[in-house]
């Protein structure tokens, strides 16, 4: 739902409109060019309503205690300290795409020779994509310190007065035109993206900018002691999912882990080499090699840092 601003022509007089986000604007009486102007920070601000209440932001956290790889008593030992809500800004930009996305895919064919026998060779078949969207990007527009979150949770929500209230709230510290530009880069990398060529030889998409603002989003801090050590919770105002966080990791899972991918891994390795002496394909073996070291590498990964796990907002 956009905001627009009424005005009169100062030209003719006839009555004249500016949509959320615009600058310029031509009357449809007279044809004069308008210019607003006036407007220090040069884009609209929206505030969501927190929907989610302290009881629904408690109970997502004590959800999210007994999911994934944490310490399997982390639901029963963790005391709770504070539950809050803050409001974090995100910039919001929306442009429109037009364009072409040209390149190739490869395709795997078989056939056969004068000896009838079966070769494989690779194919490229060209594609060429035209690409005609509205597309929105949205980042935040603060330091979030160690809440490990980056993009706005959503664009949707109930919009109310940008005001100063009981919640608190964190104020902006990157610029406009830098999010303009960097929400530019963004969406024409994501439609060239969409177009799905796995090859691309060329590309031209040009990007219309239709909107740039910001969103003030509600989010509940949740904050909790284990072992006498610190962590966090972060969840939607809005929906009461949780976003991201951190939580202890369980020893015995990083034990398993690490013998079980030191198994796995040392298997894979050597029935590859096996196979590839008695077939004599080295291809085999390297590819087998390869993935037995990506297994322990795995396994050594998460044994190494398996004693906290993070959840960073996706």
């Amino acid at each position: 739902m956009g905001i627009s601003l009424a005005m009169n022509c100062p030209q003719c007089g006839g009555a004249v409109s500016f949509n959320e986000g615009d600058r310029i604007d031509f009357c449809n009486y007279c044809g004069t060019s308008l210019w607003l102007s006036g407007i220090e920070k040069r884009y609209v601000t929206t505030m969501f309503r927190c929907r989610a209440d302290r009881t629904r932001a408690t109970s997502s956290a004590m959800d999210w205690f007994g999911h994934g790889f944490k310490a399997r008593d982390l639901k029963k030992v963790a005391e709770v300290r504070e539950v809050y809500p803050i409001y974090l800004p995100f910039w919001r930009v929306r442009g429109r795409v037009a364009g072409w996305v040209c390149g190739y895919r490869e395709e795997t064919r078989t056939r056969r020779d004068s000896r009838g026998n079966v070769q494989t060779y690779t194919e490229k078949i060209p594609m060429e994509v035209m690409v005609l969207r509205d597309m929105e990007w949205s980042e935040i527009a603060c330091d979030p310190g160690d809440l490990l979150i980056h993009h706005a949770p959503s664009l949707a929500g109930e919009a109310i007065m940008h005001n100063d209230g009981d919640i608190p709230t964190f104020e902006a510290t990157t610029s406009v035109d830098d999010a303009a530009q960097k929400g530019k880069g963004s969406i024409q990398s994501s439609a060239v993206s969409s177009a799905n060529v796995p090859h691309v030889t060329f590309q031209k998409v040009n990007y219309v900018q239709k909107y740039v603002g910001m969103v003030y989003y509600p989010i509940w801090v949740v904050r909790y002691r284990y072992k006498g050590r610190g962590y966090f919770l972060t969840v939607d105002g809005i929906t009461g999912q949780a976003l991201s966080g951190r939580a202890p990791g369980d020893p015995l899972y990083q034990a398993l882990a690490l013998a079980g991918g030191a198994s796995a891994g040392g298997i894979i390795a050597g029935l590859g080499a096996m196979f590839a002496i008695r077939m004599d394909s080295w291809e085999i073996a390297v590819a087998a090699i390869a993935i037995g070291i990506g297994l322990l590498y795995g396994a050594y990964r998460f044994f190494r840092f398996g004693s906290e796990r993070v959840q960073e907002e996706k």
